[in-house]
C-alpha cells in the first residue's frame, strides 16, 4: 500500500492528525470552536469539504495549521486567503472576548432579574397586608376595593412571569 505524502494530505487528514496530535478530542476541539462535535466529525471524515473562515482561524489558533493552508486544502481563493490572513477582522481571540461578554452580560442581566423578583415578592407580600386591610374595613369604598384587588392581581402576574423565567435559566 501506498502512503501518500504529506503534501497530498487533504483538510480531512490535516485537520484529524492535527487534533490527535494536539491530544484533543474532537468534543473538545469543537467545543473550542463553538461547533457541535458532528461538526468536526464532518470536517474530519470529508463530509463538509468548505468549512467557514472562522473555523479555519480556530483551527489555526488550536491546532497551530496556517490557515492559508487550510484555506487552500478548502479551495479558497487566493484573494479570500490574503484577507483571510492579513484583513480578517474576525479572529478567535477576539470572538472569544466577545462570547466572554456576552456570557458576562447574560449573568449581568440575570442578576437583574433576579433582584426585580426580589422586589416584586416583597412588593406583592407587602400589598397582601394593605389590601387584607382595606377588605377589613367597613364603610370601604368600592371603587377603592376593586383598584386594590385590581393591583393584587397585577403584581400576582408579574411574580407569576418572574418565576417563569427564572426555571427558565
Amino acid at each position: 500500500m501506498l502512503k501518500k505524502n504529506k503534501s497530498e494530505e487533504t483538510l480531512a487528514e490535516l485537520i484529524r492528525n492535527a487534533r490527535k496530535e494536539k491530544g484533543l478530542s474532537a468534543r473538545k476541539l469543537a467545543n473550542l470552536l463553538n461547533l457541535s462535535h458532528t461538526e468536526i466529525n464532518n470536517i474530519e471524515s470529508g463530509y463538509r469539504v468548505k468549512p467557514s473562515i472562522i473555523v479555519l482561524k480556530g483551527i489555526e489558533q488550536y491546532l497551530g495549521i496556517p490557515f492559508s493552508k487550510t484555506a487552500k486544502l478548502a479551495g479558497y481563493s487566493k484573494e479570500t486567503i490574503k484577507y483571510g490572513e492579513e484583513e480578517i477582522i474576525v479572529s478567535y481571540e477576539m470572538y472569544d472576548k466577545k462570547i466572554k461578554e456576552f456570557k458576562e452580560q447574560i449573568r449581568y442581566a440575570e442578576n437583574i432579574i433576579e433582584i426585580k423578583r426580589h422586589i416584586a415578592m416583597d412588593t406583592e407580600e407587602y400589598f397582601k397586608d394593605i389590601h387584607n386591610y382595606l377588605k377589613n374595613q367597613k364603610n370601604i369604598d368600592k371603587k377603592l376595593l376593586d383598584k386594590a384587588d385590581s393591583i393584587e392581581r397585577f403584581l400576582s402576574e408579574i411574580q407569576r412571569k418572574y418565576e417563569n423565567i427564572y426555571k427558565e435559566k
